[in-house]
Formats: C-alpha cells, structure tokens, sequence
C-alpha cells in the first residue's frame, strides 16, 4: 500500500519526463544495441516487413527507427532513400553512422513528426519496437492522414505483458523501500494485438495481419538480466526509478529478488512477448 500511495502520487504531481528518460536510456545502449536487441530480434521485424511489402519507389517512414535497421531495409526494398526518426539522439548518431549512404535520419518526436508531413505523402511507414514509448492512438491517427490511398502502416512491439515477471520483481523490491522510487515510467504498451488492431481500425486502416508471440532468454544470475534489460532498451527509463543514491543498492536488491523468485539451475529466465499488426490505408 506505501508503495501505491507513493507511485500514485509521483504520477499526479511529478512532471512529464518519460520521452526524456527513455532517450537519455537509448543514448546509453546505442553502441551496442544492434548486438543486445536487432540480431535477436530481426526476423520478426523482418517478417512485419514482408507483410508491409513496400513498393518499389515508394516514399517510407521508420519512426523510432533506432539505430536504422528498419530503415535500411525500407530503403533497399524500394529503391529510394527512406527516412528514419527518433528521439534519441545516441541511436540516431549510431543509425547515421551505419546507413546515412541510403538512409536520412531526423530527430523528432514521433507523432510531432507526422504532423509536420503532408497528407498522402508516404507508401509506407512502420515503427519498429517502440510504439509503448510514443503516444500510440496519435501515432496510428497521424500515419493513416500521412499514408497515401492503399499505403500500409507496420507495427511490431512489445507486449504490455513482456517481462511481467521482471515487473513484478521490481514492485516488490520498491516495496521494501517506497521511499526510494523517484520516478513514475509512464508508458503505453498494449497488452494484445488485438488491441492495437483495435486502435488501427479505429484510425480508419483496414488492417491486414496481426501476429503475436514470445521468447524466452534464460541468464545465469540476476544482475546479468538486468544487464540484459538495460542492454536491448527493454527496460529504458527504468535505472531513473530510483536516484543515483540509491541505484545501486536498489538494483543489487532487485537481481536477489529475480534469483529469489524465478531462479532455476538452468539460470534465471525472462520472456519478451510481441505483437504485429499491418495496416492499410482504404
């Protein structure tokens, strides 16, 4: 209850500092991102890409492209320079580095981006990852006014149910001090793809595949989870929960809860559940 009472009331009275976490998150992890999370996780990415199937010379969007795979790949399917936004200018700098040969990049807010763009402007746009760290419904809104007649939205992120246990794992190490949670994540992950179908069919695209999933990773201890965590992004934002004074003590106590409650001879496991949804503009 001490531990509701104080995330509820950092929620209503702190300041909005979510995006800005989350980036200053990415920025961290963006040179070794492609390792940690893109090589584990392409071929689901690849395989929201083949439903997409963008058109040759087609103009494409990757919003919170990341270091640019997505990107790259919308480029070399098309034939024309895609472009990448992000708000993170670490993963941007990383995305440059790899692909600004066929690539442009531009940092921005997702949905602030697509409402600078004109109406019908895009055959394709997908976001890959980071939908529940964007406002979605804006998101989904602003890509069906920027999609061209028969241009198609791809979505592939993470579920709200993904690493539940990890969450459940961190209440209850705040819970043993409330007094050291400092910051409210507040993201907006959906729990199914039905839901985010929901959202696409409610912006007015016709949604053509959904898809979800989960996969399972298994470490040897619990500080190397959250090393992990911290590594793929999944957890982006969350070493800000806590104050520099405290992080370290928070943390060491967070990987003997993981031990505690999921520890197995085999190591401890954590799951990541996806979902996928393409959509098209009628």
């Amino acid at each position: 209850m001490r531990l509701a009472a104080r995330a509820g009331r950092l929620a209503l009275r702190q300041p909005e500092r979510t995006v800005d976490l989350v980036s200053r998150s990415y920025d961290a992890v963006a040179g070794g991102y492609d390792a940690a999370w893109t090589a584990h996780m392409r071929d689901l990415s690849l395989a929201m890409l083949e439903r997409l199937d963008p058109a040759p010379g087609g103009r494409c969007i990757d919003l919170a492209c990341g270091t640019g795979f997505l990107t790259r790949q919308l480029a070399e399917r098309t034939g024309t320079r895609a472009v990448g936004v992000d708000a993170s200018r670490g993963m941007l700098a990383a995305a440059r580095a790899a692909h600004a040969e066929r690539c442009d990049f531009v940092w921005s807010d997702a949905a602030d981006y697509l409402r600078a763009r004109p109406a019908g402007s895009a055959e394709a746009i997908t976001c890959g990852w980071a939908l529940g760290y964007t406002r979605p419904l804006a998101v989904v809104r602003e890509a069906r006014r920027v999609l061209r007649p028969g241009g198609r939205l791809g979505i592939v992120d993470n579920s709200l149910l993904s690493l539940a246990k990890v969450l459940w794992a961190a209440a209850r190490t705040f819970a043993e001090r409330p007094e050291a949670l400092r910051h409210v994540m507040k993201v907006r992950f959906l729990m199914t793809a039905g839901m985010l179908a929901a959202i696409c069919r409610a912006c007015g695209l016709r949604v053509c595949w959904q898809a979800s999933g989960a996969r399972t990773y298994r470490c040897p201890t619990g500080r190397a989870v959250i090393d992990r965590l911290t590594a793929t992004g999944a957890a982006a934002g969350f070493e800000f929960a806590t104050d520099d004074e405290n992080r370290e003590a928070i943390f060491a106590r967070f990987a003997e809860v993981m031990e505690a409650l999921y520890g197995t001879p085999a190591g401890v496991p954590y799951t990541h559940r996806y979902i996928a949804v393409v959509g098209v503009r009628p």
